[in-house]
């Protein structure tokens, strides 16, 4: 395997093809590396003279490097033509397990937008291409949303952020406010939703979205996801959200929302797939051969055990080959061994964790007979389905709650505290008294 890999690597050098590499040059830039572009020999994959270069240079040469992998690559592709032909879906999702590699389409996507939008933003200097913030989890567990309207009016360089004012609310009628509550958040929602019109993105990049499931206790997910759809609706942008498995809650929370939304999923490299471990031995290869050492660490010789420790996860690799390089560098060493990456691996505890959360929500997505038998009865059947989601079991119980304090007739058996209860009370005499009785006792 490693032996066809070398030979296709130098085929494709000699004769000008463009290999599996991907190199990034800064944020918004990437260019794709060739043979012919950088000096190389057969024995490395980087630039030979980065060998005389500082330790820094060296280590900031390996976080930019990227292998454009056949996963990453069929994710990507998919995403952006979602983002350039959204047709009538306002909101689309990106998800994948944790470490997968959604960052670095996060900022791939960016450049291709630029690059792509580029006559219309020198005909129109008003327009701004796109907008990217991510969502920041909040300190009290509670996902803040004027937090998040600051820091994308933030993202657009918008003047005098503190100082907006909702002429709505200031607005009377008969004398009294318009609105009986104002909701602290609504000037900046505003602000935020003119912006967008104004600046006309073409899409809304929000990265670790899963922060924004997080709410009040009693608050349903649905009116989170109602305040994404309404601001998307509202300022006319497509609202793409990127983050773990858990927006797959977010993704069926209602039809109208299925129907109006796309889902990429990014998946992880899955060993019991003989070309998924073909295209994780690639990549680990590639890796290998752009390390910056004068010899070269044997990394697909212990395939198996670099996979066991990133879950087949190509960005969890990258991060732990990074550390483990830059921890080498700087002792000194011109290579690394096996005892330099397992000292730097994830632990065992980590890895089991990791794995869990991957196959849990890796099983929500896929498509067993039972679905489709459950989906065949509820074409067929012709009575209302039981809800299964979250949101249906808070309404069922809701509902089975007011059932219990209710009676026959429809009315509360607890009544509001001050209020009697409708029975008659008693007047003129009682059974069996007489008035002499009656007057005695009054005196």
């Amino acid at each position: 395997m490693v032996r066809r890999i070398q030979i296709q690597l130098l085929l494709m050098q000699r004769c000008g093809i463009k290999d599996l590499s991907i190199k990034f040059l800064g944020s918004f830039k990437m260019n794709e590396v060739t043979g012919c572009e950088v000096e190389q020999e057969e024995s490395f994959g980087f630039p030979k003279h980065l060998l005389d270069k500082s330790t820094k240079e060296k280590i900031n040469y390996f976080k930019k490097y990227t292998v454009a992998h056949p996963l990453l690559t069929e994710a990507y592709n998919k995403f952006i033509d979602n983002i350039f032909n959204p047709s009538n879906r306002s909101i689309q999702f990106l998800y994948g397990p944790s470490g997968v590699g959604k960052t670095t389409i996060y900022k791939k996507v960016q450049s291709t937008i630029i690059e792509r939008m580029m006559p219309v933003l020198e005909m129109d200097k008003g327009v701004i291409p796109y907008a990217a913030l991510e969502a920041v989890a909040s300190d009290t567990g509670i996902f803040d949303w004027k937090d998040f309207y600051i820091r994308l009016l933030e993202e657009f360089r918008e003047i005098a952020i503190n100082n907006k004012i909702d002429y709505d609310a200031l607005r009377e009628r008969d004398g009294l406010p318009k609105t009986k509550a104002q909701d602290p958040n609504r000037k900046f929602r505003i602000a935020v939703e003119s912006t967008l019109k104004n600046r006309r993105p073409i899409v809304l990049l929000i990265d670790e979205a899963q922060h924004m499931m997080k709410m009040a206790n009693g608050r349903r997910l649905r009116s989170q996801m109602d305040t994404i759809k309404s601001m998307a609706s509202l300022s006319n942008t497509p609202i793409v959200l990127i983050g773990t498995y858990e927006l797959l809650q977010f993704t069926n929370l209602s039809g109208q929302l299925s129907r109006r939304s796309d889902d990429v999923h990014f998946q992880r490299y899955r060993m019991d797939n003989p070309e998924h471990m073909d295209w994780f031995e690639s990549s680990l290869y590639m890796f290998q051969k752009n390390m910056p050492l004068k010899s070269e660490p044997d990394l697909v010789g212990n395939t198996d055990f670099f996979y066991e420790r990133c879950i087949g996860c190509i960005g969890t690799l990258k991060d732990w080959l990074t550390k483990t390089l830059e921890m080498g560098l700087l002792k000194g060493n011109e290579s690394l061994t096996m005892d330099d990456f397992r000292e730097y691996a994830l632990s065992l505890d980590q890895c089991i964790k990791m794995a869990r959360e991957a196959t849990e929500g890796e099983a929500k997505l896929l498509d067993s007979n039972e679905k489709r038998t459950r989906l065949y009865n509820l074409l067929m059947a012709n009575t209302l389905p039981v809800e299964e989601n979250e949101e249906g079991e808070k309404s069922s119980t809701a509902q089975g709650k007011k059932d219990k304090k209710t009676n026959g007739k429809g009315k509360s058996k607890n009544p509001k505290p001050g209020n009697r209860k409708p029975t008659r009370d008693a007047t003129g005499w009682s059974t069996g008294e007489t008035k002499a009785e009656s007057d005695a006792d009054a005196v």
